[in-house]
């Protein structure tokens, strides 16, 4: 074929090759639109009707650290010496420590128990099917409203 031959054939693409329309692109954008405005007003309800982070986060702080001192008079008593009376530091005569303040929108518990014992703020429960080496320690954080922040529970045991 001569160079003027070439200059007007003309290729015409199969229809499969040809790309998308501008209609087509519109209706994408349109869609995706509506799909992306769903998902994020469903992501906004749920971060709305969710607890506030901040204070549960602060809640799991004061109920680590409670168990903390915890832990450490289990350590400083020794076993035998680790009782439903002296397991918590914070507890009265020696709870007086800075350690033990919670702000004032919170409460810390601590609850101990062997065998089949009973917190004051929950069902009954059971330590290592009553063993008697083995001791169990509970923490709950409440927020200022009463509701459950985070409760945290520790064995320990005679080794």
């Amino acid at each position: 074929m001569n160079a003027p031959a070439l200059r007007n054939h003309r290729v015409v693409a199969p229809r499969a090759c040809r790309g998308v329309s501008l209609v087509e692109l519109i209706v994408f954008i349109v869609v995706t639109g509506i799909v992306a405005a769903a998902l994020i007003a469903g992501m906004a309800a749920a971060v709305r009707t969710a607890p506030v982070p901040r204070v549960m986060h602060q809640g799991l702080q004061l109920a680590q650290g409670r168990m903390e001192l915890i832990l450490a008079q289990r350590k400083s008593l020794g076993f035998s010496n680790f009782t439903s009376a002296t397991f918590d530091p914070c507890q009265p005569p020696g709870g007086a420590q800075e350690a033990c303040l919670a702000p004032a929108a919170y409460a810390a518990t601590a609850c101990f128990y062997t065998g089949a014992g009973t917190c004051a703020f929950g069902a009954a429960n059971t330590c290592q099917s009553g063993n008697v080496d083995y001791k169990c320690v509970r923490v709950r954080v409440t927020g200022s409203d009463g509701s459950t922040l985070t409760q945290l529970d520790a064995m320990v045991a005679n080794y």
